[in-house]
């Protein structure tokens, strides 16, 4: 049996079982958790679920459905496995992936697009399935979420997501204000470089002079964001928080 471990988000204690090939949430997932809304009936879609710990947090918070969806064939089903062992399986939803990387059925929206993108610069693959390379700029599926959600949004739903300081947070608020979407910061956290971070590739994409990490008392450190956009215009949106 795979061994368990236990996290804790706001007043939930989630139970997560990880089989080789399935990465355990990180601190990226952690930090996102912490900021999905109590939305009681709410639809989600969790792109990129992993072992299902962000989906099996919106479903505690209320959400009646999640879609969820992964590149690897393995990670839903061990996210579908912890749906149950945390008991919400049911509202979990297993969705195909398609042409689309939110391959929700036509006409289909959400009240919410939950995503912890592969985010990390890399001249190439660290390995062939690796769970962090997103192109060298670290912005493919970044920029794939963002283009996708405006279309799969419901009126006042919101897209929340992860975003590092490494792959150009500004660019990204850009790409909302012209897709449509008014995008705001909802929490920062300061993190030391991990060491399989190829920091002087990241001096090669401007580094330090364009903020892609900092060096504190020797040491290097990225900056963590959630991001949360809604549809411009949208009514009756109200603020993400943690429960």
């Amino acid at each position: 049996m795979d061994d368990v471990q236990e996290y804790e988000v706001g007043r939930h204690r989630i139970r997560i079982a990880c089989p080789d090939g399935v990465g355990p949430p990180t601190p990226y997932s952690l930090f996102l958790a912490e900021h999905i809304p109590e939305m009681p009936g709410g639809t989600v879609v969790d792109v990129g679920t992993g072992a299902g710990f962000l989906a099996i947090v919106a479903r505690l918070r209320g959400a009646a459905r999640v879609h969820v969806l992964d590149i690897n064939p393995q990670a839903v089903s061990v996210a579908l496995e912890n749906a149950e062992r945390n008991g919400v399986r049911d509202g979990v939803i297993p969705l195909p992936t398609g042409p689309s990387i939110i391959p929700l059925p036509a006409g289909e929206t959400v009240d919410l697009v939950l995503c912890n993108p592969a985010q990390l610069p890399l001249p190439e693959r660290d390995r062939a399935d690796s769970p962090f390379y997103a192109g060298p700029d670290g912005r493919a599926m970044i920029d794939e979420v963002i283009r996708a959600a405006p279309g799969r949004l419901s009126p006042s739903g919101r897209l929340l997501m992860t975003h590092n300081s490494m792959t150009d947070v500004p660019a990204s608020v850009r790409l909302m204000e012209e897709l449509g979407l008014e995008p705001r910061v909802l929490g920062e956290r300061s993190l030391e470089l991990r060491p399989f971070i190829d920091r002087a590739w990241l001096d090669r994409l401007g580094g330090v002079a364009r903020g892609l990490y900092e060096v504190r008392d020797g040491r290097a450190y990225e900056t963590l964001y959630v991001l949360e956009a809604h549809l411009r215009g949208a009514a009756g949106v109200s603020p993400a928080g943690s429960g």
